[in-house]
């Protein structure tokens, strides 16, 4: 077994180096400004953040640092070699392919696509099975970092399904500054890995290409800082349910692509299927992810009668009356609504609103005790967005990769 102590020691070690580099300060300020642009709709919604931009930058950093040791004592447990040279090719393809379409930055479809055209041309000289190992590991760390974080910036949108229903739904988006310890090889060096670590006997997992066999393999540790991003929409289930669904998928995919890697360093032509299956099985897991929740039965989707609540904010005046996500508003101060406009103008009218809502099939009375201030936020109730929405969000497929899912799906029925 990998000294894991060790590696940890040696990783925490490096963090003293990474606000040295300007790229952490890049990447760090990417992260806030995603967390900003986030927070604006909820300003709409709320009146008002849910959390502070800060305390967000800091627990994305809290979890990237948690991520990046995770990953780094997979990294260099397992033995995954990186070279500069291709790691500058997969930055360079990740920002063409991310102009096409922005989840196109991943890895796994930059890396993929190199890795099939050094397969078929032998350009550009990468290490294929290295490649594949790392962008699986990336994922691994991306899935454990989903699952623990993944729901925390969870926001409430409005969204149009194919169907041109508007349903209620949440935006997951979180993002994690990675520092890691990563492994390069060599030629010709002599000597322990840096630090002294002594590895097991079968280490590295995964055989740097060029590294001649039958002989003692030097590895030197470096730093390495990556950027790890996750988005998605809850529309059928809770944000939670919905990220640990994703994560559990994502991690699979991980450990599978991990494993033709490993495998395709001893058979070559294993890599084939490794390389091939890094963007399609990436792909599939979107795609099919997109078609289950636009196409299935929202969780925030009422089409009455009354308003259904969506979701009610914490220490707000309708928390502390009572209110619960879920709940149906049928009257408001013995007055029927069937819309939200209607619910604002009654809200607009008193300080002290009388609500029915029905919970679990059974009818409740709600007293509401509005404070004296024009600020709606202050209410801290989100309703189910209806027909009336001015803004809301809508999932487009490009137009070939529809066909080709549709074709896909057809078949599939046809034949069950």
């Amino acid at each position: 077994m990998p000294p894991l102590l060790e590696i940890s020691k040696a990783y925490f070690s490096t963090l003293q180096h990474f606000p040295a580099n300007p790229f952490f300060w890049v990447v760090l300020g990417l992260v806030a400004w995603q967390f900003y642009r986030l927070a604006r709709p909820e300003q709409t919604f709320y009146g008002r953040q849910r959390q502070p931009l800060f305390y967000r930058v800091l627990l994305s950093l809290f979890f990237g640092l948690l991520g990046g040791w995770f990953g780094s004592l997979i990294v260099v447990g397992v033995g995954i070699t990186i070279s500069f040279a291709w790691v500058r090719y997969v930055l360079a393809v990740s920002v063409a392919l991310a102009i096409i379409n922005m989840r196109f930055i991943c890895f796994s479809y930059s890396g993929g696509l190199l890795a099939l055209l050094h397969l078929l041309t032998g350009w550009p000289e990468l290490d294929v099975a290295s490649l594949l190992g790392l962008v699986a590991v990336l994922h691994i760390v991306e899935s454990v970092l989903m699952l623990i974080s993944g729901h925390l910036m969870a926001t409430p949108v409005a969204m149009r399904q194919p169907s041109g229903r508007i349903v209620g739904a949440y935006n997951l988006q979180m993002f994690w500054p990675l520092p890691l310890l990563a492994l390069i090889f060599i030629p010709g060096s002599m000597g322990g890995v840096r630090g002294g670590i002594g590895m097991p006997m079968w280490w590295p997992l995964i055989r740097p290409v060029d590294a001649p066999l039958g002989t003692d393999l030097t590895l030197w540790m470096v730093p390495l800082l990556a950027g790890l991003g996750y988005g998605d929409l809850a529309v059928t289930v809770p944000p939670r349910q919905k990220v640990r669904q994703s994560a559990w998928q994502l991690l699979a995919y991980s450990l599978l692509l991990l494993l033709l890697a490993w495998l395709g360093s001893r058979q070559p032509a294993l890599l084939w299927l490794g390389a091939i299956f890094a963007p399609l099985g990436h792909e599939a897991l979107i795609q099919l992810n997109n078609r289950r929740e636009q196409r299935g039965e929202p969780r925030f989707g009422h089409l009455g009668p009354g308003v259904q609540v969506m979701e009610v904010l914490r220490d707000g005046v309708a928390e502390r009356a009572g209110l619960q996500a879920g709940d149906i508003i049928l009257r408001a101060n013995g007055q029927p609504v069937e819309t939200i406009a209607e619910i604002r103008a009654v809200l607009r009218s008193a300080l002290q609103i009388y609500l029915t809502v029905v919970r679990a099939g059974r009818e409740h009375n709600i007293l509401l005790n509005l404070p004296p201030t024009d600020q709606p936020g202050q209410l801290g109730i989100l309703l189910t967005p209806d027909a009336t929405a001015s803004a809301f969000l809508e999932v487009r497929e490009s137009q070939r990769l529809k066909q080709l899912w549709q074709r896909i799906f057809r078949r599939r029925d046809e034949d069950s």
